[in-house]
């Protein structure tokens, strides 16, 4: 079913783009999910992520994974040894769960092995959980993504080249809102300044919504985050934390001091293992309870293991259920899935994930790279096998490969989807 779902989005995606060019506009092109009101509505009573469940699915057995631990930790190896990073995680996903992960290198250089269970500031990967939360939102009837966000704001949020345009979530995870890239000023990201750019001070050219609006937007996620926490009126770590990071047992959250165990820590190294961050620094990050008030941690903060990203990136690719339980509906999975069309990148615009077809092998593929600080990393799933890689480095080189992957992460890829 859900390849059948996926092939017909895909294939409305590309007539869209074909008839229309680069100006087709995002919300143009599945009307039908303008009027998402999904029936499974939470209470909102459940813990918070850092609290222990009252209960956890029942436990499935492991799957044979496409790549032994032998074969996996050989290639994090030598992907080590290939490109001088200092720390590697890598964790594969099949038929729907965590298979097998590996480690190698150092949490803290010469001072603390790195094992499967540390954590990273996984960088730009935090915006495809930005994305489940706005998946959760949806799902439980607080967020219309193609609602205005003028509601959220309590001002009209507009790019004054368009004023009958409103500005709308979907724009902020394509990237297509038109609003100028802030993420370098540290006031930019207060909601104070962030409702001033909204209300017309902040945008460039561009007809808001369109693909050749298109701009890999760090600070539209800034604006994204306070945007489902002014819906939620809850900060974004208990909205995920809530419905997805506890039932699923995971330790995450995107400031990395307000992770539970923040012993399991790394600090990150720029490439030729300069120190970027300390593990004393990153412990100083930690969630303001107070919705709305700063978007500093939505575009690039998300602190967990790779093993712990991968459960997220299984529930995604199993039509967001995991072991057996459903996180997110089918409906909402193959929204954040849709391909919109092709970016000047070379890859197609999800919500926010990224589609290419016949990558490493595969026919196709969702994902979405990520850097900061020294880290390089990758998330990826084939939709039509359920498989999946999640890598996370610090201190290795920043090259890329063909597909604008970082080379570190796309060979322990290739070794696993080969």
């Amino acid at each position: 079913m859900k390849q059948v779902l996926l092939c017909l989005l895909l294939a409305l995606s590309l007539t869209a783009c074909g008839q229309a060019g680069s100006t087709a506009e995002v919300s143009g092109l599945q009307p039908e999910l303008q009027a998402v009101a999904l029936e499974n509505k939470t209470d909102g009573d459940s813990a918070g992520h850092a609290q222990t469940p009252a209960a956890q699915p029942d436990p499935t057995p492991t799957p044979t994974p496409p790549i032994t631990q032998e074969q996996l930790q050989q290639a994090v190896e030598q992907a080590r040894a290939d490109y001088g990073a200092t720390a590697i995680q890598a964790a594969v996903i099949r038929d729907g769960q965590v298979a097998v992960q590996a480690a190698s290198g150092w949490a803290v250089e010469d001072q603390i092995t790195l094992t499967t269970r540390h954590k990273m500031r996984c960088a730009s990967l935090t915006k495809v959980m930005v994305g489940i939360s706005a998946g959760v939102l949806i799902d439980d009837g607080t967020l219309d993504p193609y609602a205005d966000l003028s509601g959220y704001w309590g001002v009209t949020a507009r790019n004054p080249s368009y004023p009958d345009t409103p500005i709308t979530v979907d724009m902020l995870l394509t990237h297509t809102s038109t609003l100028s890239d802030a993420s370098g000023s540290l006031s930019a990201l207060k909601g104070t300044a962030a409702r001033q750019r909204l209300a017309g001070s902040g945008y460039t050219g561009g007809k808001p919504g369109e693909l050749s609006s298109w701009s890999y937007n760090n600070y539209g996620f800034s604006v994204l985050g306070m945007t489902l926490e002014r819906a939620a009126d809850q900060v974004l770590d208990d909205v995920l934390g809530e419905a997805v990071l506890t039932p699923m047992g995971i330790d995450a959250a995107f400031e990395a001091g307000s992770v539970d165990d923040t012993g399991l820590l790394c600090a990150l190294y720029y490439p030729g293992n300069s120190l970027s961050r300390t593990v004393s620094t990153q412990k100083s990050y930690v969630c303001i309870q107070q919705p709305g008030y700063r978007g500093n941690f939505f575009a690039g903060g998300f602190t967990c293991s790779a093993g712990e990203l991968a459960q997220l990136v299984a529930m995604l690719a199993e039509d967001g259920t995991y072991q057996g339980q459903q996180y997110l509906s089918a409906e909402t999975v193959a929204y954040l899935e849709q391909p919109l069309g092709q970016t000047p990148d070379g890859f197609y615009q999800c919500r926010p994930l990224r589609y290419r077809e016949n990558m490493y092998g595969r026919d196709r593929m969702y994902y979405h790279t990520g850097s900061a600080y020294g880290f390089y990393g990758l998330l990826s799933y084939d939709p039509d096998t359920g498989d999946g890689v999640v890598v996370f480095t610090t201190g290795a080189s920043g090259v890329t490969d063909s597909y604008g992957v970082y080379a570190v992460c796309g060979q322990v890829a290739q070794a696993v989807y080969g």
